[in-house]
């Protein structure tokens, strides 16, 4: 069968090598003059790891082009995942993906050119490298990591295997975004040292810690990955992992990537920063979650500063802005 080649793919939908900055939305929205004259046999095969919230969104854009096939859905929730995949099938004309629990499947698989993933974070890294180890290309949700030293180990196994690796920072593709940081740098503001970032946005308790049941049709061997197995101490299981240190970055790690990267970006810096300290704590509550939900952090890139806010509770828009 003739395959639609994956550098006609890349052109296409604005993908760069290594890890980009291109949104979800745009990671696959080729033209559809182009769309409309590919063959319906010219397809790459497409596989979505993590498909509950984010995850949904990667099949509806996938489902939607001509020239892609989901063909697995892989998620640990088993509900969730056949779920998934009946609703594909019937918008595949009757082609239903293969539902597998256990992300290895995929990645045996030749056939699959392109996997695309929105597990919680403590999965991201391992994914993308199995992915890429596997000769799959990969877009990944971010965070792009857990943690800095998984997001250098996906641009160095990136670069050994050959492979794109692109996360989700949708900000530098917003015309609003791109116009503003080109007028910042191109000096129309004067020589800009400090940058201000922030998210204020309200989050309530997830509930007493204690000790819950995993859902029936959860396989949480899988779930748990590369996170050691420990008791299920949330009520909600899905989602509030974000506010669990093993699994989740709080809204540092959640919201924070999108305008740190922003702020980043009108900085003229595009590197790590030299040092960073940041101070907060859980504070207005006490539940199971463990990360920060009021939190500071500040970079320091040279003579550049970068500070990033975080408030969970109520607070007050800062000059119109949460």
């Amino acid at each position: 069968m003739a395959r639609y080649s994956r550098r006609r793919f890349l052109e296409d939908s604005l993908l760069a090598a290594a890890v980009a900055a291109v949104p979800a939305h745009r990671l696959f929205a080729a033209e559809k003059k182009s769309n409309q004259s590919t063959s319906p046999n010219e397809k790459l095969s497409a596989a979505v790891i993590g498909v509950r919230g984010r995850g949904g969104g990667h099949l509806t854009t996938l489902v939607g082009r001509s020239d892609t096939e989901v063909t697995y859905v892989c998620d640990a929730d088993e509900k969730v995942g056949r779920d998934r995949a009946e609703q594909v099938g019937q918008k595949q004309d009757g082609r239903k993906p293969k539902f597998v629990q256990d992300m290895r499947e995929v990645f045996d698989d030749p056939s699959v050119d392109i996997v695309t993933t929105a597990t919680p974070n403590h999965w991201h890294a391992l994914v993308s490298i199995w992915a890429m180890q596997a000769g799959k290309d990969v877009y990944v949700e971010k965070p792009v990591s857990h943690n800095v030293s998984e997001g250098r180990r996906m641009v160095e196994a990136a670069r050994k295997y050959g492979r794109i690796c692109q996360t989700g920072t949708q900000c530098r593709s917003m015309d609003g975004s791109i116009k503003a940081i080109d007028y910042v740098l191109g000096g129309k503001i004067g020589e800009v040292k400090l940058a201000r970032g922030l998210c204020y946005k309200r989050r309530k308790s997830i509930g007493p810690k204690g000790n819950y049941e995993v859902p029936k049709e959860v396989d949480y061997d899988l779930w748990s990955g590369p996170a050691p197995i420990e008791p299920l101490t949330r009520q909600r299981f899905h989602y509030d992992w974000h506010w669990q240190r093993l699994y989740g970055n709080g809204d540092m790690g959640n919201q924070g990537p999108h305008q740190m990267d922003l702020a980043r970006w009108g900085l003229g810096v595009d590197r790590l920063s030299d040092w960073a300290i940041a101070y907060g704590g859980r504070l207005g509550y006490e539940d199971a979650g463990d990360v920060a939900n009021t939190q500071t952090a500040i970079h320091q890139f040279g003579d550049k500063t970068l500070v990033f806010e975080v408030r969970g509770l109520e607070t007050d828009p800062l000059r119109g802005a949460k």
